[in-house]
């Protein structure tokens, strides 16, 4: 089968490829989160993303931090869907894998902080969510599967198997980013103990290009315009009541070429609260992020898709969720610090919009709100190497029915392993290596009716059915509907090198 089918990861809406985070959340905001993804107590430079009040506890001056990382990402859905034995490349199997690629070659950060006595301040740049190009060279079952359906539904009208195999040209490119700047303020209340206020600045930017053309059926042994043979079909069955050109005009609602050209924006703002507390060989902090509220207004050029959701004008809801981040940091001798923390996602009570009910509800298709656990160590061999490793653990809950995540859509509970070190060039400057693997586990989501394909065939043929009694019984809602289901799971490589330096 020719197919073609481009998408950049936040098309997926999920969090950053390889990365940990709450469904629409990025925690990788910096190199050294690679190698030690426990950072929420963590006192340095990085700590204008993780840990804004800590920046309190730094010496006096000025602090610079910049990071470039490279991003590997594997996304894998194993569609199981009867109808797919009828495509002309899948050899007569209802079970086809697809693999989305994901290859970010720079992904940059930056953190600034500035100390003055108890006053501080910070600022922190980078993305996050969104963000690098996901190419599926071989489609989406999702896409498939309502042209799959075809040759079933052609040869159940006509009583025998009339058409053998299905084709098709199908792109979509898509791509999104959410760029934020974050500024933070701070003040040293008392020498073991900072707050800081901050507010993040969200510029999100989507675009969508995309089209299905040339859907062919082999029929008399010829591979045909697809809207030929079902036009056909349809003035044959109905016995001349309906004409060729009315039926031909029938037919290319379900199978004619469809286009989409929709970009989106919109600006949101997130406030950020942080507290820093130091007691021996402690240090206690909670950062918390309040909801973004986002509404993605949609420019679009053309949409002959049908999805309304693409519709010139409309705003679709896209919050990026509230977050409670809570972190120790343990000093077991001064060379040697151990880490933990955990993240708390509040994804159920933000706003996303749901293309099946047209509401801004899908989030309630979630069953519980997901959860981060991160440990990490971290050891100064001497005054010019440091080394670190750690573990973070992603949690999500989605319910039995999985009704939230889609092919197009997904991610699934993993663990990730972050290994690296810091090289300290003097005093003031050092750099940071880092590799971050994340492993994922399998997530299986069946239906009774994939796709809804069974459901948009039957709105599209009642009309037909009425004119035809003797397909009526045939062309039902429940015989329409044909079971299939998805088992998706990812792989990810991370590698970073970043520069620090104190003026």
């Amino acid at each position: 089968m020719n197919k073609k089918v481009l998408f950049l990861a936040a098309l997926c809406a999920a969090s950053f490829p390889a990365v940990a985070g709450g469904y629409l959340t990025n925690t990788n905001q910096n190199v050294a989160f690679l190698r030690q993804p426990a950072h929420n107590a963590v006192i340095g430079i990085e700590g204008a993303y993780y840990n804004p009040a800590g920046i309190g506890f730094m010496n006096n001056g000025w602090h610079l931090a910049l990071d470039i990382q490279n991003v590997t990402q594997r996304r894998y859905t194993e569609t199981t869907f009867g109808p797919f034995a009828y495509g002309i490349n899948n050899n007569g199997k209802s079970v086809k894998q697809y693999i989305g690629t994901t290859d970010v070659p720079v992904l940059p950060h930056l953190d600034l902080a500035f100390v003055h006595d108890r006053w501080f301040g910070s600022f922190h740049f980078g993305v996050v969510a969104g963000g690098g190009k996901c190419d599926y060279a071989d489609g989406l079952g999702s896409f498939e599967a309502p042209i799959a359906m075809l040759p079933a539904l052609i040869n159940t009208m006509a009583g025998s198997t009339v058409v053998s195999a299905y084709d098709a040209d199908i792109n979509l490119v898509g791509k999104q980013y959410y760029f934020a700047g974050q500024f933070n303020i701070g003040y040293k209340l008392m020498e073991n103990l900072s707050v800081s206020a901050g507010l993040r600045m969200n510029y999100v930017i989507t675009d969508y290009n995309g089209a299905i053309r040339n859907i062919q059926l082999q029929y008399g042994g010829q591979m045909l315009p697809a809207a030929n043979v079902l036009g056909g079909l349809i003035s044959t069955m109905s016995g001349g009541t309906i004409d060729q050109t009315s039926a031909a005009t029938m037919a290319s609602g379900l199978v004619g070429d469809k286009e989409l050209d929709c970009s989106q924006s919109d600006m949101g703002y997130t406030p950020v609260l942080s507290a820093h507390y130091r007691t021996g060989k402690f240090d206690f902090a909670a950062r918390y992020e309040f909801k973004t509220r986002l509404r993605l207004k949609n420019d679009t050029e053309t949409n002959s898709t049908g999805i309304s959701q693409f519709d010139d004008g409309k705003s679709i809801a896209a919050d990026i969720p509230a977050m409670l981040a809570l972190g120790v940091q343990y000093s077991i001798i001064p060379s040697l610090r151990f880490n933990v923390g955990g993240n708390f996602y509040f994804d159920k009570q933000s706003s996303q919009y749901n293309s099946a009910t047209g509401k801004n509800d899908k989030q309630d298709y979630i069953k519980n709100n997901p959860w981060e656990f991160m440990a990490g160590l971290e050891y100064d061999i001497n005054k010019i190497f440091t080394v670190s490793g750690g573990v973070n653990t992603t949690t999500f809950s989605f319910g039995k029915s999985a009704n939230y995540i889609s092919d197009m859509s997904f991610t699934t509970n993993s663990c990730s392993v972050g290994l690296g070190g810091r090289i300290h060039i003097n005093d003031r400057m050092s750099f940071d290596l880092a590799i971050f693997r994340t492993f994922y586990s399998h997530l299986t989501k069946s239906s009774a009716d994939y796709a809804g394909v069974g459901a948009t065939y039957y709105k599209n043929l009642s009309p037909m059915a009425a004119l035809m009694p003797a397909l009526a019984a045939n062309l039902t809602e429940d015989k329409l509907k044909t079971p299939g289901s998805d088992n998706f799971y990812r792989k990810s490589f991370v590698m970073g090198i970043g520069f620090n330096i104190d003026f």
